[in-house]
This record gives C-alpha cells, structure tokens and sequence, in this order.
C-alpha cells in the first residue's frame, strides 16, 4: 500500500513511548514504528471496514516520507536528546532515559485529546444523560470531557448536559476516574419507558 507524503507527525510523546516500548532503536526503524502509528491513527477515522482494508493492505506499507518531514523527525531527536530525555550509543541506537520516563509518567496524568474511545453499540431501548458541573480551576479537564463526549456521538442539551443512545466507553470512564473529576459528574440511563438509574454517579 502506498500512502500520501507524510508530513510533520512527530511529537515527543510519540516517539518516547516508541522508544519506552523497544527499549532501543535505530533511527530509522523508529521512524517507521513513528508512521505505523499514524496508518493506525488514520485507520481508526474511517468506517469498519476501510479501516479493516487499510489495516491489512499495511502489514508491509511502503510509506514515502518527504524530506521536509525527515529533516523534522531529526531535528526533534536533536531536541530530545539536548534536553536528555533521549540517549544515543556508540553504536547510534537510541533509548530512553530516566528523565525521558518521568516525561512520560506526567504526560499520562493529563487528559489527552488525541486519543481515540470507542462508542458503544447503540440501543433503543434508552438514552443516556451526563450531567456534570466541573470547577472553572480544572476547565481543561471540562473541555476534554466535552470534546470526547461529541467525539462519542453525544450531543450537548445545555453546555453541561449531554445526551446520547450509546453507553459511556469503558475506557472513557476509567479515564474520568483517572483524572480525579468523576466527583462532578452524573451519569443516567433514562429507559424508554420512562425509567430513570444512575450508572456513575459523583462521589
């Protein structure tokens, strides 16, 4: 499969959390892990089955890196290896350090835009209601939730109050939790029938 000239798809998370994974690399195969990453990326946005078709038409891409985007991808190893969060061996392969680590344990603390939940399979039968009053101090935190709440097919009553006919992924939920924010949010099940159950509830 050939794909489109990538451009500037480098970020220092992505690549420490290549490298956190590898444990070393060369340059080069870690530009490729880089762009494998990105046919993924790519794949997720499109329907089941092109993106079952992109998936498996890339187990062996050939993928045409530009050279403005080669020339980026080393200038921020550059940058990375200045601010020590990289290291290189005499040998040239690459790894991450204890400070490159600690990078990334912090980076996890914060919600991420980027990544991609799931939505459940819609049902009928109820309508799912998110009710949340989030302090203005954490209004990052707010505007995450908004962002992944549209991203999830729910849509806003108020700025506040979301609506949906697709449970809450799971991992959304973790995440909810993870960012300690879960004790200003509500979360309904409101049947069809009339019925009305909390599934999470802030505590």
């Amino acid at each position: 499969m050939k794909m489109k000239k990538a451009k500037k798809f480098f970020r220092r998370k992505i690549i420490l959390d290549k490298l956190a994974a590898v444990g070393d690399s060369s340059a080069e195969i870690l530009l490729g892990l880089v762009m494998e990453t990105l046919i993924i990326a790519k794949a997720m946005c499109l329907p089941p089955r092109q993106a079952q078709n992109t998936l498996r038409y890339s187990q062996t891409p050939r993928i045409e890196i530009d050279i403005r985007s080669r020339m980026a991808f080393w200038t921020l190893l550059s940058k990375l290896k200045k601010e020590k969060l990289i290291a290189k061996n005499k040998s040239g392969r690459i790894s991450i350090t204890k400070r490159g680590a600690e990078y990334l344990r912090l980076k996890s603390e914060q919600p991420s835009w980027s990544k991609q939940y799931v939505p459940s399979i819609k049902t009928d039968e109820e309508i799912i209601l998110v009710i949340f009053d989030i302090p203005e101090e954490v209004r990052g935190k707010r505007d995450w939730l908004r962002f992944h709440l549209a991203r999830c097919g729910l849509r806003p009553l108020q700025k506040s109050v979301w609506w949906g006919e697709s449970a809450l992924p799971e991992e959304l939920l973790k995440d909810i939790r993870k960012f300690n924010i879960l004790p200003y949010i509500h979360v309904f099940s409101v049947q069809k029938e009339g019925t009305v159950s909390s599934v999470i509830a802030g505590q």
